[in-house]
């Protein structure tokens, strides 16, 4: 290994997990990575956050915070008060005690949101895209998304929104945006794939709803954005704080474990909830405090209609992308 190298330490797979590499991310930083190669795998996820909670029980004396994410765990510490070997060792303890991750139980609230398909709002950026970006975007054929991600994944509009309101999706972590999360189907048969725009657009409206890759994001401002749109959903953010629900932080989202279900609304009902999170601050969210018990999630996965659904879907999926135009 080159003294260079940014790898500065690994650990073996063993039993279900994964080979974990250590690299260096900066001087008081340290990534915990599970795997060479890039993955999508809820399990590595719901292993990465057991291990972030025993973590922070053991209060390393120099960590100063952690940001658990799908594939790997930023540790910040000061290199002052802990050398960087000593932390990896400790962060190795903590794996090798950990149990299977089929015993495991994650904290996990589930959060149902409404959302409204194709609304005026989200129409407006993909209006905005095609006028002043990329008039003749094969992904806003007339004037929205929807048709073309039907098309990457071999199936119908009608679909696609079946798909979005028929599974949890897991954040994975918060990122890219304050306060936005990085949500996966738990349901494999859900699992849609389409690329981003290419390029970005120049807006988009708070409480967008969009995909990319078979990553889901909920816009928490107006902001730019490449994910392909659903429709909008109520608010996630106030940086204002003076919603109830807000009180404590900005931030609807927990950094990482939450599920959100959503429910399909009109335009007006969202609109109405804006009003009454933002100016009359009266808006009961739906927010559950539960579990999740990977045992449970691990033997639906197994389940003979769900390997069979997922497998018929990635073949229409594989179809679809082989004469749906290219971004």
């Amino acid at each position: 290994m080159s003294k260079y190298d940014v790898i500065l330490d690994t650990l073996p797979a063993k039993g279900d997990r994964t080979e974990i590499l250590f690299r260096q991310a900066g001087d008081g930083f340290i990534q915990v990575e599970y795997g060479y190669e890039q993955r999508v795998e809820l399990l590595d996820s719901f292993r990465i956050l057991a291990a972030d909670a025993k973590i922070k029980q053991m209060n390393i004396k120099g960590l100063i915070e952690t940001l658990p994410s799908l594939r790997a765990n930023m540790i910040h510490f000061d290199p002052t008060v802990i050398a960087p070997r000593d932390l990896i060792d400790k962060i190795k303890e903590v794996e090798e005690s950990l149990k299977g991750v089929d015993d495991m139980v994650i904290d996990s609230r589930i959060i149902t949101l409404p959302i409204a398909f194709e609304d005026s709002e989200t129409k407006k950026a993909v209006s905005l895209y095609s006028k002043q970006v990329r008039p003749n975007a094969p992904n806003c054929d007339n004037g929205y998304n929807l048709e073309y991600m039907a098309q990457c994944n071999g199936c119908t509009v009608e679909d696609i929104k079946h798909m979005l309101l028929d599974t949890y999706w897991y954040n994975s972590g918060c990122g890219f945006w304050p306060g936005g999360g990085f949500f996966w189907p738990m349901d494999p048969r859900c699992k849609m794939i389409v690329p981003k725009y290419n390029p970005p657009r120049i807006w988009t409206p708070e409480g967008a709803v969009g995909i990319g890759g078979a990553c889901l994001f909920t816009y928490t401002t107006a902001t730019g954005g490449g994910y392909q749109l659903f429709g909008r959903t109520i608010p996630t953010f106030q940086l204002s704080m003076k919603h109830p629900q807000f009180k404590e932080g900005p931030f609807l989202y927990r950094p990482s474990g939450d599920r959100i279900k959503f429910v399909e609304v009109s335009e007006e009902e969202i609109l109405d909830i804006y009003d009454h999170v933002h100016e009359k601050t009266d808006y009961v969210y739906d927010i559950q405090e539960s579990q999740l018990v990977v045992k449970d999630y691990i033997e639906f996965l197994a389940q003979p209609e769900v390997v069979k659904g997922a497998e018929e879907f990635a073949a229409r999926q594989e179809q679809g992308s082989k004469t749906t135009p290219k971004l």
